[in-house]
């Protein structure tokens, strides 16, 4: 049976994923719900220098409540962190944390580094070292790379996005 919450939903956003939605529902209340999808999601922080300190804790404090909206574990949702400025570094694969407790400590020690903003190099990174299943992905779980940045890239991003997006790989970007 649909509510007619549903139907409003699916009339105002008829195309939206159900995962998109619940990020962008973490992201604009601050609502806790939590979510029983089977997901391997990659987040893919930028942590160049334009970021500055003070909204790179904003990031963590962000990337925190998205992480406790999820239902943690190996037969649900994973969660990788990879940060980026020039080049990219694999915080933790998806297959690291199998608790929410974990995965959330671990946010707020995200150390910030600055530098410039290859999101292009990093969107390749993603592609051939954290979607693979010899670090955690499954090949039964819906794949979703989400990039937080505060800007233009400075390098190309086209090829890199559409090789993720060829993979199976579904991209959102939230950003400045």
């Amino acid at each position: 049976m649909t509510s007619a919450t549903d139907k409003k939903r699916q009339t105002v956003y008829p195309d939206m994923d159900p995962l998109l939605m619940v990020l962008l529902l973490v992201w604009s209340s601050g609502a806790h719900c939590e979510t029983t999808a089977k997901a391997d999601i990659v987040l893919l922080v930028d942590d160049s220098g334009s970021i500055g300190l003070q909204n790179y804790r904003l990031i963590r404090s962000f990337l925190a409540r998205l992480v406790s909206v999820f239902n943690i574990g190996p037969d649900r949702v994973q969660i990788g962190l990879v940060q980026y400025n020039d080049d990219p570094k694999t915080e933790w694969h998806l297959n690291t944390h199998q608790t929410k407790y974990s995965l959330l400590m671990n946010t707020y020690n995200l150390p910030y580094k600055g530098g410039g903003t290859n999101t292009g190099r990093a969107l390749d990174y993603i592609l051939h070292k954290n979607f693979k299943s010899n670090v955690g992905m499954r090949a039964d779980s819906q794949k979703i790379a989400v990039l937080i940045t505060d800007g233009e890239s400075q390098d190309d991003i086209f090829l890199p996005s559409q090789n993720l997006k060829d993979a199976g790989i579904e991209v959102y970007a939230i950003g400045d």
